[in-house]
């Protein structure tokens, strides 16, 4: 089920979002409706109630979309949070609140299910996310897309199979979010993620290497510490027994 806050200053469009939403086809969901984000705030603070989902517009009078959404983030940094603007100009801003989307007016029924079935998925996908920052945005990507991590000084790049992303994070911050059973450490400066490793050569990691999303005859090679081989062995091991 979804439960879903939706927060609008305009009664009309208000009422317009709340009847497609209670429509969505795919899950349950239950709708609470306020015309401000003070009242979204206190309703939440005097009944404890937790949303999946906040569906908020941006051009608000007492508290703006991107202001509120800032306050949500300071008691639920999990939520998803989507924008429902009458201007694309915002879009800049609104990615620095850890935003999944935002959709413009008028708001169509097709596209609000779209929205709304990728963040169900999104919140019940039994995977993991990483999060991070990235050119001053806030970025979520899936783990699985992730081939390494590579650190350089205070910034850690992140390959992925198809892009590279830069953030400033520390190993253990890095490592605190990763399942410790799908990434390890194999140097000072990589983790790894054992589902794209090949074998291990001599002081090397192998690892597929991918061009713009297709598999190349050769292999990615990244060094592996002793201090680390250990681990590495017993992960890849256990990781062989939980995929096959």
């Amino acid at each position: 089920m979804l439960n879903i806050a939706l927060c609008d200053d305009t009664n009309v469009e208000l009422a317009r979002v709340e009847r497609f939403t209670l429509e969505y086809p795919f899950t349950k969901v239950e709708v609470d409706t306020f015309g401000s984000g003070q009242k979204l705030l206190q309703y939440v603070a005097k009944n404890k109630t937790e949303y999946n989902i906040y569906l908020l517009d941006i051009e608000m009078a007492d508290m703006d979309g991107i202001s509120l959404a800032k306050k949500v983030r300071e008691f639920d940094n999990k939520a998803v949070i989507i924008f429902v603007t009458n201007y694309d100009e915002y879009m800049p801003d609104v990615f620095k609140v850890q935003t999944f989307d935002y959709i413009l007016k008028p708001v169509n029924k097709e596209t609000l299910f779209e929205v709304l079935q990728r963040a169900d998925h999104y919140l019940h996908s039994s995977h993991s996310y990483f999060e991070f920052s990235y050119e001053r945005n806030k970025l979520i990507i899936n783990e699985d897309e992730i081939m390494y991590f590579e650190k350089s000084g205070r910034a850690a790049h992140i390959y992925t199979e198809t892009k590279e992303y830069k953030c400033n994070q520390t190993t253990s911050q890095i490592l605190a979010q990763l399942d410790p059973m799908a990434f390890t450490q194999i140097h000072a400066s990589y983790i790894i993620n054992l589902k794209y490793v090949v074998g291990i050569k001599c002081e090397n990691i192998m690892m597929k290497r991918i061009v713009n999303g297709e598999i190349q005859d050769t292999y990615l090679e990244l060094p592996i510490s002793r201090k680390y081989k250990k681990d590495f062995k017993q992960k890849m091991m256990n990781y062989m027994r939980k995929r096959f």
